[in-house]
């Protein structure tokens, strides 16, 4: 029997940025893809490649796309935006507005159960602040699915790390982090890590506090509530182990030894996890209904235009999702 492929939505990003190069080259074998592949983009953006690379391709209007539930090709979906088109590098806040046009489609074409996942290419955070409040496509896409619970899951296969929190402030940290947050977030790591290795993952977590607190000295938070953590979750079967400190724990070596690391914050988690798998990262929003990957870098304009920037994050990023969403079928 043959498997029906699921439809993958691919937002351009910001126009300015590399997310239009990155798009196209990792789409350049689209034949090989477990997916169709469906690119949200305004088409003028993309006029001066997207004829060489995918003249087999459908363009179809937004509007069009909404009436018809069963696209079957590769196509690019065309979003009207009432403004010149941006030359790359030139990031501003016109460019925010339309990357958000893009994001916002792709959601509503998951709401009406036209595509099974999306991707979504790098936009640049305080552009699009300057017309809606966005922190990062995690929250935005949760707040807009009316979900409350989103993790990010940072994926390369042989280094992956979960966030407790996403873009929170460090000074707001121990206002967010308690024992609840905690011990869902090890429980959707499990269940997210489970998913996509098919096995019963071994998981470490991070402690908050440098050397975990060490015993007292520096703070109880680990000793307090990250160990107890821990117990319960060992109670319920998840295999992890911990605190480590943070300071060791990433040493490959060490790191390898896990099929996923908890950190409570951003840079805990992404500063190792950028040194080491930056080409093959892929984000990956978990503890939501929607199956959402994205690239790990971000818009780059001062390289954009210039047909130098890595494609490898893209492609594993619609790979990830195309995977994800034929496991949902």
């Amino acid at each position: 029997m043959q498997i029906r492929k699921p439809r993958v939505a691919i937002t351009i990003g910001d126009p300015a940025g590399i997310g239009p190069e990155v798009t196209l080259k990792a789409l350049r074998d689209f034949e090989t893809l477990p997916c169709i592949p469906l690119v949200i983009c305004r088409i003028g953006v993309l006029q001066k490649y997207y004829q060489l690379l995918m003249p087999s391709w459908d363009i179809l209007d937004f509007d069009q796309v909404k009436s018809s539930i069963d696209i079957q090709k590769p196509s690019f979906i065309n979003i009207h935006v009432d403004a010149p088109i941006p030359q790359p590098s030139c990031g501003s806040q016109l460019t925010g507005k339309e990357s958000l046009a893009y994001i916002d489609a792709a959601i509503d074409l998951w709401k009406m159960k036209i595509i099974n996942a999306m991707v979504t290419g790098p936009v640049n955070k305080s552009l699009v602040e300057k017309w809606v409040p966005f922190i990062g496509h995690t929250e935005y896409i949760a707040q807009h699915i009316h979900e409350d619970n989103p993790r990010m899951l940072m994926y390369s296969g042989k280094y992956n790390v979960m966030l407790v929190t996403t873009h929170v402030p460090v000074f707001k940290l121990k206002d967010v982090i308690g024992y609840d947050v905690l011990l869902q977030t090890v429980t959707i790591c499990e269940n997210s890590m489970a998913r996509i290795m098919k096995k019963k993952p071994k998981i470490a977590i991070c402690g908050l506090d440098p050397h975990c607190g060490d015993q007292g000295a520096i703070g109880n938070f680990d000793i307090d509530v990250t160990s107890k953590v821990i117990k319960d979750a060992q109670l319920k079967g998840i295999i992890i182990e911990g605190p480590f400190s943070a300071d060791t724990i990433f040493i490959p070596q060490r790191w390898e030894h896990y099929d996923c690391v908890i950190a409570h914050y951003h840079d805990q988690g992404l500063i190792p996890f950028k040194m080491l798998a930056f080409d093959e990262g892929v984000n990956v929003t978990v503890g939501l209904s929607v199956i959402r990957t994205s690239v790990d870098h971000g818009t780059a304009f001062d390289i954009a235009g210039k047909n130098c920037a890595g494609y490898s994050s893209m492609k594993k990023a619609i790979e990830l999702a195309s995977y994800l969403a034929l496991k949902e079928e």
